[in-house]
């Protein structure tokens, strides 16, 4: 059975995701060994503006220029920028059509992968595993979301999570397509928080909804949380393919900011401007095809 990484990466006007793209790809390639190609799926400006560098990357590139609703984010640079600006996240349930491959791993462009784990993931016995649990790795928020809302369904989170071609699967990425065409309809029948489209919201939705609206347990990936930096933080120095030194905001104060370090262990960095001062170092640590 064929085996495959899958990132996604569109550049907006504020963030270079395809440079991006290509250092999680290195990263995802130095650390990762059992699967056959690392693909990305991107559309035809993202693509001609980075093709050298995608090709040295990436096995293979997808181009879709699907029609995607505007969706608008604020996104911050620790606590001195802020900035709205477009994002262009809503790909992510065509990701059953697209994909090439029998089995699926998919991961955030700004998600590094600093160890092995992830590779237990393939011949797995499961259609679907996505994580209910997250860990703010600065210790600003206490515990982990657990859902969407207080009285609200159990949060998945579309950071990483892998599927292969099934009948379930299949009906999963159907209905959440779905969802993201008739958004606010599932927005207010689920009690949803802000404005912006969340590829977590409508895998949790649908996820909830194929269970017969009752929750249950999806199984996990081969690890208990993700660990999020979140944007308020930022990169110290990046030592190596599994060792990345940060800033971390602390809980207290967030002006201020704790050394924490981050070696053999897998690392979500939200805050993407961090990663683009950091990006030749990222790039340079991380394995080409």
């Amino acid at each position: 059975m064929s085996k495959g990484i899958i990132i996604f990466a569109q550049n907006n006007e504020y963030v270079d995701y395809a440079k991006q793209a290509c250092a999680c790809a290195g990263y995802a390639r130095k650390n990762l060994s059992l699967f056959d190609e690392i693909c990305l799926i991107t559309n035809t400006e993202t693509l001609k503006s980075n093709e050298t560098l995608i090709n040295e990357y990436f096995d293979k590139v997808i181009v879709s220029d699907e029609f995607q609703p505007e969706n608008i984010r604020l996104f911050k640079d620790t606590t001195h920028i802020t900035e709205y600006a477009s994002f262009k996240n809503m790909g992510r349930s065509e990701v059953y059509e697209l994909s090439p491959y029998d089995e699926t791993l998919v991961i955030d462009s700004d998600y590094f992968i600093m160890n092995d784990v992830l590779d237990q993931v393939w011949d797995s016995e499961n259609d679907v595993m996505i994580n209910c649990k997250y860990r703010d790795v600065s210790g600003r928020h206490k515990g982990n979301i657990e859902y969407l809302d207080n009285f609200s369904i159990p949060m998945y989170w579309a950071t990483v999570f892998y599927f292969k071609k099934s009948d379930f699967a299949e009906n999963l990425f159907t209905l959440i397509s779905h969802i993201k065409y008739n958004y606010k309809y599932y927005y207010y029948l689920y009690n949803c928080s802000g404005n912006l489209y969340r590829n977590d919201f409508a895998f949790s939705m649908a996820l909830h909804i194929l269970n017969g609206s009752v929750a249950f347990d999806v199984p996990s990936l081969p690890f208990d949380y993700l660990n999020n930096s979140f944007d308020l933080d930022d990169i110290y120095r990046v030592n190596s393919h599994n060792d990345i030194i940060m800033y971390c905001a602390d809980a207290e104060r967030i002006t201020n900011h704790i050394l924490s370090r981050f070696k053999n262990i897998d690392v979500h960095i939200m805050n993407k401007k961090a990663i683009a001062r950091c990006i030749d170092d990222l790039l340079t640590n991380g394995e080409k095809v």
